[in-house]
């Protein structure tokens, strides 16, 4: 009697995780440098940043000092803002690890440069030099969200974001702590040279990119493909909650520093106090947003960027209301906690739907035009603030950024529901 035949032999689907392994190599592994990375920049950036009005009083600036930061950020992002798209092509071509590289080292050299300048008039052009070279955190995001599996991507990029975080917390501590001790506030930026530098070296030595260079020679057409993009499914709001993102939580930080030096003057406080009180409110808000990253990152990757987004708007406008009210630094502090615990997911969301909606080979690109709008809310911000803090008061700064996330959270809404009701008639019309 002859055996019954068998059924060939299959080979079994390989375990998600081992799939993930082999398609995306070095995702653990970056994870955990760019997060360095990211925190050594952070603490670079935190280092003498919020201190810039002092390093400009210090240089002979008396009147109106948040117009002169205003002017000063607004042009240093602007100049960020219109090169940001070109490193974006740079990065599909030679790929993205190398714009880690460029900023990482690039911005220390600059920082090298600060504190020799004479005079206002010999520092503002070295400041807008470094314009040149900024974009870490989000060269770091787009080398993590390419290396990345989608369903990880939520905790990848919180945790790349959280060592930025940690970063910024540490950094204006240090910059209070180094302002006591230093003969002249400028001198910060040479300890900001030794910790940008440190995180091109992170980079360099520890980060991983699987890049294959494409076949088509290196050329720019940048109107050619943000046409192309602006026509991509919900981009435009996307792109719009980015701006309005940035402008809140990183846009502001000189616009608070102006806030509180003011707060100190009407409390009439020494003016051995104004370091540590910048500091204090200067890491209130990336403490907050530490606190809750992780939180925000598993909520992503659970429910979806889309919820997250939804949420993260209307939280950041309801607490931005507190900033309004405040009369002491130590209130203003408080409620910069709460708004970094509540919007700080709104960034992630961004970046991974805008990810997801990027065409092929348009990656860096597309992800490149987002970092764009972020330095354009970055210079926005204090540019605002320089023209309304004058005439209306910095209190009017902080309500219209509570009405602009509003209206971003409206626009979201509607833009949602008008793609599903075109992804819904699309099948009838075929």
């Amino acid at each position: 009697m002859s055996a019954p035949p068998q059924k060939p032999a299959t080979a079994a689907p390989a375990p998600p995780d081992r799939d993930e392994d082999l398609r995306f190599p070095f995702w653990r592994r970056n994870r955990v440098a760019l997060a360095l990375c990211t925190f050594a920049q952070a603490i670079s950036f935190g280092i003498s940043y919020p201190f810039l009005p002092l390093v400009l009083k210090e240089m002979g600036v008396a009147e109106h000092p948040e117009t002169w930061v205003g002017y000063l950020v607004g042009a240093y992002f602007t100049l960020s803002f219109v090169l940001t798209p070109v490193w974006g092509v740079v990065a599909d071509h030679f790929g993205r690890k190398t714009m880690v590289l460029r900023t990482g080292f690039g911005m220390a050299a600059v920082y090298l440069l600060l504190p020799l300048a004479p005079s206002v008039g010999w520092f503002i052009p070295l400041f807008l030099l470094m314009g040149t070279t900024n974009g870490l955190v989000a060269a770091a995001q787009a080398l993590a969200a390419t290396t990345s599996p989608p369903r990880r991507m939520g905790r990848v990029l919180s945790l790349v974001q959280s060592g930025s975080l940690l970063g910024g917390m540490l950094g204006p501590v240090l910059g209070a702590a180094l302002a006591h001790f230093l003969p002249h506030y400028r001198y910060m930026y040479w300890c900001s040279a030794a910790a940008s530098g440190a995180s091109g070296l992170i980079a360099l030595v520890l980060a991983r990119e699987r890049f294959e260079a494409p076949s088509a020679r290196f050329e720019l057409h940048l109107v050619q493909d943000f046409r192309h993009i602006v026509r991509l499914p919900d981009i435009a709001v996307l792109f719009g909650a980015f701006v309005v993102y940035t402008l809140t939580l990183n846009g502001g930080v000189p616009v608070v520093s102006v806030y509180t030096m003011d707060l100190l003057h009407r409390a009439g406080a020494a003016a051995a106090e104004l370091p540590f009180w910048l500091g204090t409110v200067s890491i209130a808000l990336p403490v907050g947003s530490a606190l809750a990253a992780q939180a925000w990152g598993r909520l992503m990757d659970r429910f979806g960027p889309e919820a997250v987004l939804t949420v993260g708007l209307l939280a950041g406008a309801v607490t931005l209301i507190p900033m309004v009210l405040v009369t002491t630094p130590v209130q203003l502090a408080g409620a910069r906690l709460l708004l970094g615990m509540s919007a700080i997911g709104i960034g992630p969301a961004g970046i991974a739907m805008v990810k997801a909606r990027a065409p092929a080979g348009m990656d860096a690109r597309v992800l490149a035009y987002l970092a764009a709008c972020g330095m354009l809310g970055m210079g926005v911000g204090p540019f605002v603030a320089g023209q309304v803090g004058p005439l209306l008061g910095l209190r009017s700064y902080f309500a219209l950024n509570a009405a602009a996330l509003f209206a971003l959270a409206v626009w979201w809404l509607r833009s949602r529901r008008a793609t599903e009701r075109r992804a819904r008639l699309k099948p009838l019309s075929g």
